[in-house]
């Protein structure tokens, strides 16, 4: 009786040990971007003839303890670069711009970003980078981006809600 429940009761130490062990192991990473919103607005040039333009704004928070150190985006059109923005809220509803922008993007050097610090990624048509091999071909509407000593980690964006159209005079 008593070989038994000395069994027992290792067995029931050993299958603690292992369950803790497990749920140590299984530590999730903080992502190092948060989506707070991504917008699509199409430029109408005011020019007889000329082809409207549709650009793509990406309003999101670093989260990352590292700034980014270059960022990509893969859309239905391809591969393209990015630039960074920092981001401020118009608070005052007066000042709303007339292409109906909430935000206000100022030039920001990307070793200035800082955890916490809300940024305006615009995808730029028209650069030459290549694709690198650890993309996946079927990424569609995802940012790529890498900080310091990591490799590609990317953030999939599911809606991208349309704004107002720009009619430039």
């Amino acid at each position: 009786m008593k070989i038994r429940s000395l069994l027992f009761l290792s067995l029931c130490v050993a299958i603690s040990f292992t369950v803790t062990a497990k749920k140590k192991s299984k530590k999730r990473s903080k992502a190092n971007i948060a989506l707070v919103t991504a917008y699509s607005q199409r430029i109408v040039p005011g020019i007889p003839g000329s082809q409207p333009q549709t650009v793509l704004h990406i309003i999101a928070v670093w989260e990352g303890a590292s700034y980014p150190e270059t960022m990509f985006w893969r859309g239905d059109a391809g591969w393209w670069g990015c630039n960074i923005a920092a981001a401020h809220k118009i608070v005052n509803r007066r000042f709303i711009r007339a292409d109906y922008r909430e935000y206000e993007a100022s030039v920001i050097s990307p070793d200035k970003i800082q955890k916490g610090d809300t940024l305006q990624i615009d995808p730029m048509p028209g650069g030459k980078f290549p694709v690198p091999a650890e993309i996946p071909n079927d990424a569609k509407n995802t940012l790529f981006y890498k900080t310091g000593g990591s490799g590609w980690l990317s953030m999939h964006i599911d809606t991208i809600t349309r704004q107002h159209d720009i009619v430039k005079p």
